[in-house]
């Protein structure tokens, strides 16, 4: 049971390094709107790619 709690605590540990750190958050918000860009577009491709042939 010892090993669960400290699993957890290494996630919380790593979730603070990457959130609260300054410089670690604008990379990772920089790959989180890439990420959805990306994912936006694929959506609307999907969706309404038939009007944009000619």
């Amino acid at each position: 049971m010892a090993k669960g709690g400290s699993s957890i605590d290494k996630l919380k540990d790593l979730w603070n390094s990457q959130v609260n750190d300054e410089q670690q958050w604008a990379l990772n918000f920089n790959l989180l709107k890439a990420t959805g860009l990306f994912t936006g577009a694929i959506f609307f491709m999907r969706n309404f790619g038939e009007l944009m042939s000619i």
